[in-house]
């Protein structure tokens, strides 16, 4: 895009592994994020998987789009220059446990006192109040605890954990929705706000129906069907020529066709069998004709003909193969880049498509502190090595200056107009500066 949605807005992002994806959707809708890393960088940097030569993927994928800088926050020197990033920036993202920042004299209250514009968004794993507050859980443990491995799995064996860090890309990306909507009533007030998002809620509220489920079913008095299932009834798995469909015959519509294509066998003509509930209970009697019926023959051209039919089936594709499914080359779904310094290979482009541009990857992610001398405020920390003096390998921001600063308080005036905020924004009262046109910004050293 040559102009995201959030273009001229600076995204301040101390997250450590929880919570990065968060800051990573800003970037790539336009924002300029800069992540404010301690001395010898982010732990997540040492999050596996890993790239041959020890890269952390999972760092690089969610710090796509951004610049580094390094301020040591024990130190009161760091602490000003952070005051300084803040007093530039529309939004500060951390992920800090309840209590931490208090203990750097950088409490929640303080901060937002000092700096009344800003949008601050924290994300902690239970909230930043409440008997849970001071726990410490790892990514499995939210998932579980936020009832999401209840039907996870085969009924009589033990729960079956999700890949990945679902809980907090979950989380992430509510916090994203949540930080924007902020930002839009700041447009409004004038004023910032602090959001408070809780990971365990996040996952428990939008990622499985068990929890919305129960809260009718269970009240009534019934079960709310809450049990392990494996990959069916509903929805069953079955083997094929090369690995595995999804079959979901829902409608008497669809059960016609799907026996049309088993060939009309004469058992199956009762109009019983047009009632789902009739076959979820007689799977006996089908699954053997199921199995039979797709043994021969692969993925693709199951789910081909099974849409011809108007029946639902879908491939259970490995990772390798999402990578050559034409859908996702065609509408630019991947894209071969450098997610990290000297590390290449095929990566999501980025989770939206903007009036036919993708809103995503423009940039790897960054070294510790490669950005020290090209963002304003934070000075180099003692003894590191002096970044390149290139121009910087991010997109070249517009502007740093941020939705607050777009329209008077109570004036009237529409969102995104150019007038300057009259509202009482006493730390961002000197000009920001705009970076030149090699990229960088002036008086950088």
């Amino acid at each position: 895009m040559t102009q995201g949605l959030l273009s001229g807005m600076l995204v301040v992002d101390s997250t450590d592994g929880r919570g990065e994806l968060c800051a990573r959707i800003l970037a790539d809708l336009g924002a300029d994020v800069v992540k404010v890393e301690p001395p010898g960088g982010a732990s997540s940097r040492q999050h596996p998987p890993f790239a041959p030569d020890g890269t952390s993927l999972s760092f690089a994928v969610r710090n796509t789009n951004k610049a580094s800088v390094v301020l040591d926050l024990d130190d009161a020197a760091g602490r000003d220059d952070l005051h300084r990033l803040l007093a530039r920036a529309d939004v500060w993202v951390e992920s800090s446990r309840p209590g931490d920042l208090a203990a750097r004299d950088l409490d929640h209250a303080a901060v937002v006192g000092r700096h009344p514009h800003l949008v601050l968004t924290s994300i902690t794993d239970f909230g930043l109040t409440g008997p849970y507050r001071d726990h410490v859980a790892t990514d499995d443990v939210l998932v579980a605890l936020a009832g999401v491995l209840c039907r996870s799995g085969v009924p009589g064996r033990p729960p079956l954990l999700p890949p990945g860090s679902m809980a907090h890309d979950v989380a992430s990306t509510t916090a994203a929705f949540a930080t924007l909507a902020a930002c839009w009533q700041r447009r409004r007030t004038g004023r910032g706000q602090h959001v408070d998002l809780s990971v365990l809620e996040a996952l428990a509220q939008t990622t499985d129906w068990s929890l919305p489920n129960w809260s009718v079913y269970g009240g009534s008095g019934g079960t709310g069907g809450q049990v392990r299932s494996g990959s069916g009834p509903v929805y069953p798995l079955y083997p094929c020529a090369d690995g595995y469909v999804r079959l979901v015959v829902l409608s008497p519509r669809q059960w016609r066709a799907m026996r049309a294509w088993l060939g009309e066998p004469e058992h199956l003509q009762d109009s019983a069998w047009d009632q789902f509930l009739t076959r979820l209970t007689r799977a006996d009697v089908l699954d053997p004709l199921y199995r039979e019926l797709f043994a021969d023959r692969t993925a693709a051209e199951l789910a081909a003909e099974a849409q011809e039919r108007g029946i639902v089936m879908t491939p259970v594709l490995s990772p390798a193969q999402v990578l050559s499914v034409p859908h996702y080359r065609e509408r630019g779904t991947l894209v071969e880049a450098e997610v990290a310094a000297g590390v290449r290979g095929p990566l999501a482009s980025g989770f939206f498509e903007v009036d036919g541009d993708r809103a995503g990857y423009r940039a790897r992610a960054p070294r510790v502190g490669e950005h020290q001398d090209e963002v304003p405020g934070p000075r180099p920390p003692p003894g590191a090595a002096r970044p390149r003096s290139g121009p910087p390998s991010r997109r070249t921001p517009s502007r740093i200056s941020g939705c607050s600063t777009s329209v008077t308080a109570g004036s009237g005036s529409r969102p995104g107009a150019s007038s300057p905020s009259t509202a009482p924004t006493s730390s961002r009262s000197s000009p920001v500066p705009t970076p030149t046109s090699s990229g960088r910004w002036p008086g950088a050293r």
